[in-house]
């Protein structure tokens, strides 16, 4: 005599999986969106805050001044592969004697909301992450 699965057996099965789905793909989506934040907002926001520790380096200042990024070469909106990627200058930044003492730089990707790049100086130093 076969034996197979009841009808009711398999509907349960099933609805199980479409749980595990419903769970599933919103962090799978959350977690696309990050990455791509990462890989292309990121780098362009890094190699802005890169742009102005350099050229806070190259300007000699006595006494801490502040400056716009809008001048610099990487401090400007790009069109990538995954959309354009928005450079947010919040301000200005600083160059106090001894380099970048404050300011941050952000990046946005379009299409991205929840996600943003972000670069922070402090003391001489740059700190990227996506939050």
């Amino acid at each position: 005599m076969k034996r197979g699965f009841t009808l009711i057996e398999l509907l349960l099965v099933i609805a199980l999986l479409v749980i595990l789905a419903s769970m599933a793909i919103p962090s799978y989506m959350m977690y696309k969106n990050k990455a791509k934040v990462a890989n292309f907002a990121l780098s362009i926001a890094s190699a802005c805050a890169r742009d102005a520790m350099a050229d806070c380096a190259s300007k000699f200042v006595d006494v801490p001044t502040p400056y716009n990024l809008n001048g610099l070469q990487n401090c400007s909106n790009v069109n990538t592969a995954m959309g354009g990627v928005t450079i947010l200058l919040d301000g200005s930044y600083t160059c106090a004697p001894s380099g970048v003492a404050s300011g941050t730089v952000k990046g946005m990707l379009a299409g991205v909301d929840n996600y943003t790049a972000v670069c922070e100086f402090a003391q001489n130093s740059i700190r990227c992450s996506i939050r």
